[in-house]
């Protein structure tokens, strides 16, 4: 499995890849006295493992021409169907980007009729949107592939620390979202 390039096309001139070292001596030299180096080091694995593994869903989406972010948005919009109101802000927030971005996703998923923008019934002023029947077939189509990517995430994992694993996840999940007060 090839990871997606960063841009469109590839360079030349590849960066090397570094490993954990280099970051580990710059870790120790510019964390404040307070910070715990071993938790500061498992923090950088998880945002790198994060990067991977959206690289890795993003390899097994793009067979259907689409990206987690826009199945994320999708999925959302499913989930929340009978909503008398789902606003492109509301959206935002949930997902927790900048209104632009969902502004350029419902742009691009709207171009594919993947979903509907519609003036809001009770205020014009207001936008609804939802999924159209285009969108809930193309994620009734992705989502035994999406299922199976994530599967596959833990593959590697015996069965013994696969709930040992499970616990830590949704416990370190909890806080987060407890940090940032809001959710899945």
């Amino acid at each position: 499995m090839k990871r997606k390039p960063a841009k469109e096309y590839m360079t030349e001139q590849q960066l090397p890849r570094l490993g954990t070292f280099p970051y580990l001596k710059l870790m120790e030299r510019t964390a404040s006295s307070d910070t715990n180096l071993q938790s500061a080091h498992l923090g950088l694995l998880m945002l790198w493992l994060g990067d991977n593994i959206l690289d890795m869903v993003d390899i097994d989406l793009a067979a259907f021409d689409i990206t987690e972010s826009k199945l994320d948005l999708l999925l959302l919009l499913s989930l929340h169907e009978d909503q008398e109101l789902v606003t492109p802000s509301s959206l935002a927030d949930r997902l927790g980007i900048r209104r632009s971005s969902v502004t350029s996703l419902l742009i691009w998923l709207e171009k594919r009729n993947l979903i509907v923008r519609e003036p809001y019934a009770k205020d014009g002023r207001m936008t609804h949107v939802r999924i159209s029947v285009e969108g809930i077939t193309l994620v009734n189509q992705i989502l035994p592939t999406f299922w199976s990517t994530c599967a596959s995430l833990v593959d590697e994992i015996d069965k013994e620390e696969l709930s040992v694993f499970q616990n830590v996840l949704v416990k370190l999940n909890a806080s987060l979202e407890k940090r940032l007060g809001s959710g899945r």
